[in-house]
C-alpha cells in the first residue's frame, strides 16, 4: 500500500479542518497568537520531531505558490483561505482588525 493514498489524504484534510475550527474558536474568544501556539504546542512538537515542520513543501504541480518560503502555520492558513467563503474571510479579517484595535486601545496608542 502506498503512503500517498486517499485515506491519508483524508486524514490530513481532517487535521486541517480541525485546525480551522480551533482557529475559529480562538478568533471568537479573541485569543492571541501566543495562546494559540501554546494550545497547539503538542502538535507542533510532534510535527517537529517527525521532521515535518520547518521543511519546505513543494507547490502542487501547476501551482505557482512559493510554499517553501512559508511556515507551516502560514501554509495552513493559505490552504484554509483557498477554500473559505468570502463571508468567512471577511469575518476573519474584521475579527483581526477588532483585535488589533483592542490591542492599540489597551496600549494607549492613538490610531
Amino acid at each position: 500500500m502506498a503512503f500517498e493514498n486517499d485515506t491519508n489524504t483524508g486524514r490530513v484534510q481532517k487535521m486541517v479542518e480541525t485546525f480551522a475550527l480551533i482557529q475559529k474558536s480562538a478568533l471568537s474568544n479573541r485569543v492571541d497568537a501566543d495562546a494559540l501556539q501554546e494550545m497547539m504546542r503538542p502538535l507542533i512538537e510532534a510535527l517537529t520531531a517527525a521532521g515535518v515542520v520547518g521543511a519546505g513543501v513543494p507547490a502542487p504541480e501547476g501551482q505557482g505558490t512559493p510554499t517553501a518560503a512559508l511556515t507551516a502555520g502560514q501554509r495552513a492558513a493559505l490552504h484554509l483561505a483557498d477554500r473559505a467563503s468570502l463571508r468567512d474571510l471577511t469575518a476573519a479579517l474584521l475579527g483581526r482588525l477588532e483585535a488589533h484595535e483592542a490591542r492599540l486601545a489597551a496600549s494607549g496608542e492613538d490610531h
